[in-house]
């Protein structure tokens, strides 16, 4: 048997040609083959890295923003009333925390979406971890992390990830 598209040899309990990703009849009968699934995964990565982009401009945002804070609040320290203690102790460090946690996660979602994108190994799982963790971003980053896990965890997902990471 002859893949219809690139004419590669494949075997006849073969659910998808190897070389071109495209689905054999059997892969038909089996629910559309791999096309849908790759449509599904490429969808992923663009959309894991448009919103991890965002999450990285809003981490450097943030950053930004604690540094503006703890030059002002030294600023008033010195040229007025002292501000609270709690306000130098803990807002300006709490603020650069966030803003380096928003950056790391950022970067790893535009890692993962770019891996998916490619059809890395590895893309796979750190796409789902990163899903997991975008699920506390209530709205976006919520519906992103269910896409995810939808996406990476439906019944066969993993197999037909393997398939489309060898044929490319």
């Amino acid at each position: 048997m002859f893949c219809t598209a690139c004419g590669t040899q494949i075997a006849v309990d073969q659910a998808v040609c190897t070389k071109c990703g495209t689905p054999t009849s059997l892969g038909m009968m089996q629910g559309g083959g791999v096309r849908r699934v790759a449509e599904h995964y490429r969808l992923l990565g663009i959309l894991m890295t448009v919103y991890s982009s965002v999450i990285v401009m809003a981490g450097f945002g943030i950053l930004l923003v604690s540094r503006v804070v703890i030059a002002h609040i030294l600023e008033l320290r010195h040229n007025g009333p002292p501000p609270p203690p709690f306000v130098i102790g803990i807002i300006g460090p709490l603020m650069s925390c966030i803003g380096w946690l928003a950056l790391a996660k950022g970067i790893t979602g535009i890692v993962a979406g770019a891996g998916l994108l490619s059809r890395a190994p590895w893309a796979r799982t750190l796409a789902l971890v990163v899903g997991v963790l975008s699920l506390l971003s209530f709205p976006i980053g919520t519906a992103v992390g269910i896409y995810t896990i939808w996406v990476l965890l439906s019944q066969g997902a993993e197999r037909e990830y393997e398939q489309l990471a060898l044929a490319h």
